[in-house]
């Protein structure tokens, strides 16, 4: 793969994985080159490969772009899960709210990530680290509980501990 990987210009191949084995596996590698032009303060080429399955008939520069569009919808999707809420209900119309106020509140993080937070900066904003979608979802948890003064109510059993579990409550 290194050997492949060393180019200065894209092009398709075919690469093979366990050669000379019974498990000898084929499968078509576009080898993608790109360049950065100051891009986040990095200079020069990057040379990426990508499995090209079913997609033989497409140029390298289209395959990464497709794998780079994949890749945004899958991390639009791990973001939504941790603002997700979870339920039992099985009504689809509740569950299909909670879908779209998590989408909602990605949306919200993003523009206001963008717009309100990033420093503005030549050759592009300064996204911070620090504030992750994380964070701003702990931070509307934890503005939700004070503003909605949520309690916690248990039923009791009413019977208590044990005379057995005495020693062991101190």
């Amino acid at each position: 793969m290194k050997d492949k990987l060393a180019t200065h210009c894209s092009y398709m191949t075919t690469y093979r994985m366990y050669k000379g084995s019974e498990r000898e596996l084929r499968f078509p590698l576009a080898v993608s080159v790109s360049y950065q032009n100051g891009d986040r303060g990095k200079h020069g080429e990057v040379v990426r490969g990508y499995v090209a399955c079913d997609l033989g008939d497409r140029t390298p520069t289209q395959v990464e772009r497709r794998y780079r569009k994949r890749s945004a919808i899958e991390t639009s999707y791990r973001l939504f899960r941790q603002a997700r809420a979870t339920t039992t209900t099985q009504d689809p119309i509740v569950r299909f709210a909670f879908v779209i106020v998590s989408f909602l509140l990605e949306n919200l993080w993003l523009v206001l990530r963008w717009a309100v937070v990033a420093r503005p900066r030549r050759g592009g904003r300064d996204l911070p680290e620090q504030f992750t979608f994380q964070t701003f979802c702990d931070w509307i948890r934890h503005e939700l509980e004070a503003e909605l003064e949520r309690r916690w109510e248990i039923e009791m059993n009413g019977v208590g501990v044990p005379d057995t579990y005495g020693p062991a409550a101190g």
